[in-house]
């Protein structure tokens, strides 16, 4: 399990932190220089998870990783609260003084944006998919619903508190990561469900401050008189 959520975290860190972070004139928050490697990650686990999901000989994968979960079939219900744990780091940093890239208010207005825009995909996909659950309790398996509230949560934090320090985003995304983990252990989602699901979230947080990004400078060169 360990090995399974650092390497996770890792990657998606690794990815995220070349993004540059350029300060701007007058400003202590860095302000974030996007470019088209932040999507490489959520592109390359939407690829992976939706191949894995729909390829015969892949799906065989999916079933050794499912008999290697939780042989006795346990559950836990520590993944309904494990999603939202990066999101609250956010306001526990926020009320403990520090300074994120957005006032709370904004905050509050971009993580509920990006749940929107996450939702607005996963649950269509689930029902027009209709992939069946391991432990066959329903047919809406792909993608992982609380994968993406996990990663659009652990997306959140990286945003407003990543420049920082990578570990707070190493934080955030092993919590998410772990979130993933557990779908997978309390038998309700296959692997590629949990990836299609972390990509989605990952997404859609990045969309949201994208969105921000650009209709500021929109704002600006307006003021400006461009």
């Amino acid at each position: 399990m360990v090995k399974f959520i650092a390497v996770l975290a890792l990657l998606v860190v690794n990815h995220t932190h070349t993004i540059a972070l350029v300060k701007s004139a007058g400003d202590s928050i860095p302000s974030v220089e996007y470019n088209t490697k932040q999507w490489i990650v959520p592109a390359a686990l939407f690829t992976a998870g939706s191949a894995i999901a729909a390829i015969p000989s892949l799906r065989k994968l999916e079933s050794k990783v499912y008999d290697g979960f939780n042989t006795k079939r346990e559950s836990t219900h520590i993944d309904d609260y494990t999603q939202y744990l990066p999101a609250l780091a956010v306001f526990t940093l926020d009320a403990a003084g520090l300074k994120g890239k957005n006032k709370p208010q904004q905050q509050l207005l971009l993580y509920a944006l990006g749940n929107v825009s996450a939702a607005v995909i996963v649950k269509p996909m689930k029902r027009i998919i209709g992939r069946a659950r391991p432990d066959k309790s329903d047919f809406r398996s792909f993608p992982s619903g609380h994968t993406s509230t996990a990663f659009v949560a652990a997306e959140f934090l990286h945003q407003e508190y990543g420049h920082y320090s990578p570990w707070i985003s190493v934080a955030g995304y092993a919590t998410a990561a772990a979130t993933g983990y557990l779908r997978l252990y309390n038998n309700q989602h296959w692997l590629g469900d949990v990836m299609a699901g972390a990509a989605i979230g990952m997404a859609s947080t990045k969309l949201v401050y994208w969105m921000k990004r650009e209709i500021n400078k929109k704002k600006k060169l307006k003021t400006q008189g461009f």
